[in-house]
């Protein structure tokens, strides 16, 4: 990209442990020029606009049938980690996004599927093409899938499912997704038409899914990596919570329902009636309910084989034992940007001075030597370094710490030293990671050492923040991306997204990045032109892009935890889900302790 020796330069300004990774990342930039396979899963994943699907990657040794010699025998195929119980109440994506638990979407396959390349790979679909606009698109199925109900998977599944998505009396939480994009999306959840005349329907056999979008959407084969069925005839016969019952579960994936003991664990099954292409080694995966912060616990009391997120001093405690140490994976995650956000059509916020004094008095150097060392770089912007149209360096001044500045815009905006400014509070969404806790109550001290504002801290519970959030005055959450294209992550701050800021030039940047079928030069030029507006409108305060860091048992082994093209070794976004390929990387080797449940 034309842009790279100036983001290698801004590289050099950050500390040697994040720089070195980060250079790991840019190397995509590299490949793109080379041609590489990373390349082409960007290409994949819309950024050049393409209409058709990569090759299929080559598979691993552990994929060519059997247990690899290193592994433990079958019954000791068990995977076992942890999720927060108040999070998990079902188990499809299709029912309720963020009501799953950290281990789900087992059940079903997506059209497409993504490597830990980025790549864009077939799925349930064996190929795919989009008209000379791409706003149709034919997605042909594999023949041959079943339901463990002895159904097989057609195309029906993958309509019903997704009418079932704009059904208003559903009130779907991720609705804003496909809302503008799947052609009358947006009018089927409003009630405005019927369900059954959304964009998705039936191609020329039951193995063909069609789907037509409002404008060109040369980024859909990627978005559709969220496209796991619930079963037709399962939804008929016992209603869209089938799932979360094993007497009433069906699944097409490689993993069933065994037990959900509400607030203890649910267990999943090898399913025996899978005729799909993953080839798991795993037999059983048993996910125990546990708060965030008693995960480090079971970790170190080996009841659980994986984690992420620790806190600050659980990271420490591995850093400092070698042996410990060796179990430390950092990837890139799904690029997420956390920050905080105003309500702008609301004072103090609609004043763009309040903003921005509010930007210049987060020292995110402080933090990054304080709080968050080697699992955040600090973020002056929105899209993550390595991330498409990603533009750290020219934003880099944009939201810089310097509290004077701060000061003074404060006082021009009627609240010199604070005076008169309302007191305020701060919303933060419950099960958030103790370094989103400690990054909180950080800019919570910053806020009144150099604005002389007080703002108390929130809690609210994950449905309520999320259900509320376009209402909050002052809050902190995250995004990262779903796909593998800057339309996805600019596209949440269009009018009418998740916020109610709104520019009219940047929503006409977006979209027309969004629609252009042009070269990846100018959607990125396009994308950074609206990042630029975004930024300097001040709707939110960028803290940091997180570099997840994971804490995996040295006997679970496998591709997965091998170096990526860019030499990056960690479980992958989007994990341990049909849409990756974790779950068919990994295996547990043979020096496993025995009776791991």
């Amino acid at each position: 990209m034309t842009r790279q020796p100036a983001l290698k330069r801004h590289i050099d300004t950050m500390p040697p442990r994040d720089a070195a990774f980060f250079r790991q990342q840019f190397s995509r930039r590299d490949a793109l020029r080379a041609g590489s396979a990373v390349g082409a899963g960007f290409a994949a994943a819309g950024v050049f606009g393409a209409l058709a699907p990569t090759a299929v990657v080559g598979r691993s040794s552990l994929q060519d049938g059997g247990l690899p010699e290193d592994a433990a025998p079958p019954e000791n195929q068990v995977l076992r980690v942890a999720s927060d119980p108040t999070i998990a109440r079902v188990l499809d994506f299709y029912e309720q996004v963020y009501e799953r638990p950290g281990l789900a979407d087992i059940f079903s396959m997506p059209l497409v599927r993504l490597t830990k390349n980025f790549e864009i790979v077939p799925g349930a679909a064996s190929e795919w093409s989009g008209n000379d606009d791409g706003t149709v698109w034919t997605f042909t199925l594999k023949q041959g899938l079943m339901w463990s109900d002895g159904n097989e998977v057609t195309a029906n599944d993958y309509v019903r499912t997704f009418q079932y998505a704009a059904d208003p009396e559903h009130a779907w939480d991720f609705a804003w997704f496909w809302s503008g994009n799947i052609l009358n999306f947006t009018e089927a959840f409003a009630g405005d038409v019927p369900v059954e005349e959304i964009g998705v329907r039936m191609g020329a056999n039951d193995y063909e899914v069609v789907f037509e979008t409002v404008a060109p959407a040369p980024y859909l084969p990627a978005k559709l990596l969220y496209s796991q069925p619930l079963s037709a005839a399962a939804l008929d016969e016992y209603g869209p919570l089938y799932n979360t019952n094993p007497d009433t579960h069906v699944s097409s994936g490689p993993f069933k329902l065994e037990e959900w003991v509400r607030d203890q664990q649910i267990v999943y099954t090898r399913n025996e009636a899978y005729t799909g292409d993953m080839d798991v080694a795993l037999q059983r995966i048993i996910v125990k309910m546990a708060s965030p912060a008693t995960l480090f616990t079971l970790y170190e009391a080996d009841q659980i084989d994986y984690m992420e997120g620790p806190a600050p001093a659980e990271l420490q405690i591995m850093e400092a034992d070698p042996d410990l140490a060796a179990q430390l994976y950092q990837g890139v995650g799904d690029f997420a940007c956390l920050y905080f956000f105003f309500d702008v059509t609301t004072a103090p916020f609609d004043d763009i001075l309040v903003r921005q004094a509010f930007s210049h008095v987060i020292d995110r150097d402080a933090m990054q030597q304080q709080i968050w060392g080697r699992q955040a770089v600090a973020a002056p912007s929105f899209l993550a370094p390595g991330f498409p149209a990603s533009d750290t360096e020219g934003l880099g001044d944009v939201q810089a710490f310097d509290p004077e500045l701060g000061r003074e815009l404060l006082a021009e905006a009627g609240y010199p030293d604070g005076e008169g400014f309302p007191d305020l509070t701060l919303t933060f969404r419950g099960g958030g990671t103790p370094l989103e806790e400690a990054t909180v109550q950080a800019y919570v001290a910053m806020l009144n050492e150099h604005l002389s504002i007080n703002a108390d801290i929130q809690t609210m519970d994950r449905q309520s923040f999320y259900d509320d959030m376009s209402s909050i005055l002052f809050g902190w959450v995250s995004y990262g991306m779903d796909f593998f294209d800057p339309s996805n992550m600019l596209g949440v701050w269009q009018s009418g997204g998740r916020h109610p800021w709104s520019n009219e030039e940047f929503d006409a940047l977006v979209e027309e990045g969004s629609t252009s079928l042009a070269e990846a030069d100018e959607r990125i030029a396009i994308f950074q032109n609206a990042e630029r507006i975004l930024v300097e409108d001040v709707p939110a305060v960028w803290a940091y892009f997180v570099t997840p860091i994971q804490f995996v048992k040295p006997y679970l082994i496998g591709p997965a935890l091998e170096p990526d093209n860019n030499d990056i070794a960690a479980v992958h976004w989007p994990g341990f889900a049909t849409t990756g390929h974790a779950l068919e990387e990994l295996y547990v080797s043979a020096d496993a302790p025995t009776g791991r449940e």
